[in-house]
């Protein structure tokens, strides 16, 4: 009597454990599902934005090639866009959690192991992303070496003006150096950039949200999340 006794209670106390951790579980992951809806509207953006910026590197490197040379506002409106970056940058703070508290052992296996495939993607995108900020320092000096500043500052000032496209098209600012040597090698490492945000793309940002948006289904079916 009294080993069935013993035996009843450890039985009872196991299944209040299961009760708490799953509890626990769907806390986390309604956090997690709610911050993976946040990354994969965050992606979609930023690959359409990334899209689109490869279109102006694209349009720059044909620009400097045109015969007659085209005008300096031109030349300065298209390399504005050199300088731009915008990398991706996760909103979900519940991996952390879970991987540093051990509770990744409370969620199903399915579960587990897409948590560990999305943070594997999100280092190899920061590991690409540190190998672009190198690149992205070439380019900028020598973009900086050839189109004044100030003068850049100046016109995009008004770029919500109407028509400003075009009005800057028909302007002739100068340039700091005009050696054609030099916007040689800009122009170089811009197709450079342009390939390296397409490859960016396709490995690294397509995957990855792939991957936040296979993982939301797993927690939206476990733990009937809407």
């Amino acid at each position: 009597m009294l080993f069935l006794a013993v035996f009843a209670g450890f039985l009872a106390e196991n299944q209040r454990e299961h009760i708490v951790e799953h509890k626990r579980a769907k806390v986390y992951a309604t956090n997690l599902y709610k911050e993976l809806q946040q990354d994969t509207a965050h992606l979609k953006d930023i690959i359409t934005w990334t899209r689109n910026l490869i279109l102006k590197f694209d349009t720059l490197c044909a620009v400097s090639r045109e015969q007659p040379p085209v005008t300096n506002g031109k030349l300065y409106f298209y390399s504005n866009h050199a300088g731009w970056i915008r990398p991706f940058s996760s909103e979900s703070s519940t991996m952390e959690q879970l991987k540093n508290s051990g509770n990744l052992r409370i969620m199903t296996t399915e579960i587990a192991l897409k948590v560990s495939e999305y943070e594997r993607r999100l280092r190899a995108l920061e590991n690409d992303y540190s190998l672009f900020r190198i690149e992205y320092e070439t380019m900028n000096g020598l973009r900086m070496k050839i189109f004044d500043g100030v003068v850049s500052v100046n016109l995009f000032a008004r770029q919500e003006e109407t028509k400003f496209r075009d009005s800057v098209f028909q302007l002739s600012p100068p340039l700091i150096n005009n050696d054609p040597g030099l916007m040689k090698e800009f122009i170089g490492w811009v197709k450079s950039e342009g390939d390296f945000w397409e490859a960016n793309i396709k490995d690294h940002l397509s995957p990855l949200n792939k991957t936040a948006m296979e993982l939301i289904e797993l927690l939206k079916k476990e733990y009937h999340l809407k």
